[in-house]
């Protein structure tokens, strides 16, 4: 897990975001947390121990985009893009205490691994990427960015994806897939 200096603030306010708080915030006792933030009509709100107010974009503040919801996902990145600089400063990759990253793995930013989640040996993780419980990556794989793995996904050895793929619950891909699928029940959809 990259270091987190600065208030650190999840990015979504529903039942995911508490697992992540919880794995993410509780389980390394980050003790800099700042809240959880919500966008209402193109603005950000903090939801915090004193309540719920507009959100300040402090100039140091890092972030974790907390939903598996690919569309607020995106609406969270495009929102908080424009405010803060895609760098490890602002976008920490995060882990949950039983996850594993081989240390021949390389990565971008923004990536979130929750709890039992693989990384095998020299596989490509870009950014904004999220490893969910007991999703797994198989060795030699290039995984793009902004792709989401629920709960046991996993991707074969040698398997690349482009950006922004969810692959469901259990599911596990053995081909090659380009950009914006989703595999449910054995089926790679556009």
């Amino acid at each position: 897990m990259d270091k987190i200096d600065n208030k650190i603030y999840i990015l979504g306010n529903g039942s995911f975001s508490q697992e992540v708080f919880e794995q993410i915030v509780v389980a390394n006792s980050i003790n800099n947390f700042g809240g959880f933030i919500v966008l209402k009509d193109d603005k950000a709100f903090c939801i915090g121990e004193e309540g719920v107010d507009t959100f300040k974009y402090p100039n140091n503040a890092q972030f974790i985009i907390g939903t598996d919801n690919l569309d607020w996902r995106e609406e969270f990145y495009l929102h908080f893009s424009e405010h803060y600089e895609h760098t490890i400063n602002h976008w920490p990759n995060v882990s949950a205490p039983n996850a594993y990253q081989s240390i021949s793995a390389t990565m971008g930013i923004g990536n979130l691994f929750l709890m039992y989640s693989l990384v095998n040996a020299n596989t490509d993780i870009g950014s904004f990427n999220l490893f969910c419980a007991y999703s797994s990556i198989g060795v030699n794989c290039s995984i793009e960015q902004h792709n989401v793995l629920h709960p046991y996904a996993s991707i074969s050895k040698g398997v690349s994806t482009g950006d922004s793929n969810l692959l469901c619950s259990g599911e596990i891909l053995f081909d090659n897939i380009t950009n914006c699928c989703t595999l449910s029940s054995g089926v790679v959809s556009d």
